[in-house]
């Protein structure tokens, strides 16, 4: 017994040593580290962004960990890529000679990797000393990921005005971790019934926004209607039939539903696996052309087409009364619209025109938070007219697709993903338009 204390106690003081010892080599490592990496401050930082707003930032947390301590600084080009990946994925966001941020929660993690990128080669990264917590601290703009638990929504839903509200989803292409949620959702309550704008990507992402829905009101839903025919769009009317909801869309939608939708299914549980148990192909029970109204207990909503958009059947949803526009995909915000193969700019461009008459006070986007009409026409309009004019300059000076400057725009999401498919597809069109 005496022999068994004495090692106990050797055994403490030895491990009480050795966490000295560690203390003080960490210690010391972090002020070497210090020594070799550009430091800057918060105050730096806000300077910076505000000079040069689509300064890239790196947050080296884990998703889990982004999550728990609140969120993420707010501003144009914000990446996660996690200490573990860094230098797996590093080469993939920020070229070598450029001018970066890096940062984490506290600043221990992200000081030596700004260490390690600085050894790799990367001469103009700056290390966030401060790092998101004195951020946070600060009140500074923050944002947020994936912070609906256990959801299918990737934000929760947030009221627009009285009896209508959203759910915006991620302005990132659709993933098995968003679960599909990168378009926005939304409903409306009228004094007997409840109108849901898009069914969903899936069964179960549809099941989560009921869920919230029944938070708010238990009044039956008694319309759906998909804004195309999308998979994001109607993938998730089996949940609503069950529901006894009617589902509505645009004629030509209903049609590309048939033809296309069990392709659509096929890609969809590839990508999702176990988040598209429950999800079938649902055909329209009603459809229009050009407009239809609903009564839903003293509030009409109106779905509108505007004619051929961003594809074929694109519509949106209108209250008068409130002056409010679930666009759709006729209107993106934050993040870059896509040209399909089957868009048509010009074609777009003359639906906007009818669009714009509304005069709508608030608009829901297809991709992107609540914002108004300025802003929408900004990053769609605009964005459309800007990219048609440097096009055609390219096709008139002999310059490749690849040369046009998509720079003004290079802050929106999925930039990276979308402005040279943008240019090309573009490109390919106006050499044979008349």
């Amino acid at each position: 017994m005496l022999k068994n204390k004495f090692l106990q106690k050797v055994i403490f003081f030895y491990c009480i040593f050795l966490s000295s010892v560690y203390a003080l080599n960490l210690d010391e490592l972090k002020n070497n580290a210090l020594k070799e990496v550009k430091v800057i401050n918060t105050d730096e930082l806000v300077t910076l962004l505000k000079k040069n707003p689509n300064t890239k930032i790196i947050d080296v947390r884990e998703k889990d960990e982004i999550l728990k301590q609140g969120g993420y600084i707010k501003a144009n080009k914000v990446t996660n890529i996690s200490r573990a990946n860094l230098e797996f994925l590093i080469q993939e966001e920020v070229k070598e000679d450029e001018t970066f941020i890096i940062h984490c929660f506290n600043g221990n993690k992200s000081l030596f990797a700004a260490k390690r990128l600085k050894d790799l080669g990367y001469k103009n990264v700056l290390y966030y000393q401060d790092s998101f917590k004195i951020w946070k601290e600060k009140n500074l703009p923050i944002s947020s990921k994936d912070f609906v638990l256990n959801s299918f929504l990737y934000n929760p839903v947030k009221e627009v005005a009285k009896g209508v509200y959203t759910s915006i989803g991620a302005t990132q292409p659709a993933t098995y971790e968003n679960s599909g949620h990168n378009n926005n959702l939304g409903f409306v309550i009228g004094d007997d019934s409840i109108l849901v704008w898009n069914a969903g990507a899936n069964y179960l992402l549809a099941k989560s926004f009921h869920e919230e829905i029944k938070k708010i009101s238990n009044k039956p839903i008694k319309y759906v209607v998909l804004e195309n025919s999308q998979g994001h769009a109607m993938l998730g009317s089996s949940y609503w039939k069950e529901q006894g909801a009617t589902i509505i869309s645009h004629e030509i939608a209903k049609k590309e539903i048939m033809q296309k939708g069990e392709n659509i299914l096929t890609r969809h549980k590839r990508t999702y696996r176990d988040k598209a148990l429950g999800t079938k192909i649902v055909i329209p029970d009603e459809t229009f052309k050009d407009s239809m109204s609903f009564d839903l207990g003293n509030r009409i909503v109106e779905a509108k087409y505007f004619g051929y958009a961003h594809e074929h059947s694109d519509i949106s949803i209108w209250l008068e009364k409130e002056k409010i526009l679930f666009a759709g995909d006729l209107a993106f915000h934050q993040r870059m619209l896509p040209i399909f193969k089957i868009t048509d700019t010009r074609k777009w461009l003359e639906a906007w025109e009818k669009l714009a008459l509304l005069n709508a006070q608030i608009v829901v986007p297809g991709h992107g938070d609540v914002t108004d009409m300025p802003t929408v026409t900004k990053y769609t309009k605009a964005y459309l007219e800007y990219l048609r004019e440097k096009v055609a300059e390219a096709l008139d000076e002999g310059k490749e697709a690849y040369e046009v400057d998509q720079s003004p725009y290079a802050h929106l999401d999925t930039f990276k993903e979308l402005a040279r498919q943008n240019a090309s597809r573009l490109y390919e069109m106006m050499e044979f338009e008349e």
